[in-house]
Formats: structure tokens, sequence, C-alpha cells
């Protein structure tokens, strides 16, 4: 089962610091990521991708799922390549395997203020007590929503069809 985290912040800089201190656990084995990213609510409103660094996406199919969920989440194309007619069915999917209204609605409000910057990860497993003594510092809120095994099977199935 995986489970995808939001770790939100009042400003980019601060989402940037968690971002690499979530990067190094993984480098220790404190946390096992599959994918991890960084959005950004801008002063003018405006989303953005300002994930510094590597592991936005190991693969297309990461590189779908964060886009269409960024797409749901914040109404924008966040990568802005258009995927085309498969947009429905994937929105479709993600929102069927764990992303429910309520949670999308949780992660606008938690991005509703100007300057606003969220970690999105989704994370295989870690070891919760060490990851949450090593991100406490960072201070923040958390979201998240667990997906099963079969869910995200599902879901990885939907986004390389489209």
């Amino acid at each position: 089962m995986s489970t995808l985290i939001v770790l939100g912040y009042p400003s980019e800089e601060e989402a940037k610091s968690a971002y690499q201190k979530v990067l190094d656990l993984d480098k220790n084995l404190i946390v096992s990521l599959q994918s991890i990213a960084v959005v950004a609510r801008h002063a003018d409103g405006k989303y953005d991708v300002v994930t510094p660094g590597s592991k936005v996406g190991t693969s297309t199919v990461w590189g779908l799922f964060w886009g269409v969920l960024f797409g749901l989440l914040f109404f924008v194309p966040v990568f802005g390549a258009a995927i085309g007619a498969g947009i429905g069915a994937l929105t479709g999917a993600i929102v069927k395997h764990g992303v429910d209204k309520d949670f999308q609605d949780r992660v606008r409000n938690l991005l509703s203020s100007d300057d606003s910057a969220a970690v999105f990860m989704v994370v295989d497993e870690m070891t919760t007590d060490k990851f949450i003594d090593a991100i406490r510092p960072f201070g923040g809120d958390v979201l998240q929503t667990s997906l099963s095994v079969k869910d995200e099977d599902e879901l990885k199935h939907a986004l390389f069809k489209n």
C-alpha cells in the first residue's frame, strides 16, 4: 500500500527546505519514496511546480499522475502539456482511488494563501517515528490518503493506457 502525503507550509522556502530533508530521509532509508514534488501558490494566485532537483517522477506514469493530480486539485494543467481526451478518465481514476473531494478541498485550503507551498509525496513505507522527528522542525500541516496495492495498480494502469 502506498500513501499520498501532503505537507503544507506558509512559504515556498519552507517547503523547499522540507523537500530537501525528505530526500535525505529517502537516502537514509527512513522513508521509501516513489515520487515527490513541490507545488507553490504565488502572489498572483497561480500554482507552479517548483521542485528543486529531481525525483518529480521517476517514470512517465508518475509524470502523468502529478500532472493530472495537480490539474484536478488546482484546475490548471501544471505541466503545461495537454494530456488529451483521456483526461476525464484519468481524473476519474485518481478520484476513485483515494483522492476524493474532501481530500481535494483540504489540499486547496492548505494552499489558499499567497506564497504558500506544499510537498507532495507518494510513500511506499517509512519508519514513522524517525520521519516525524526529522521533519518536526519544519512544522507545517499534514494531510494523507492511502492507496491500496490494488488501487495503486489500477491507477497506474489507467495512467499508462492514456
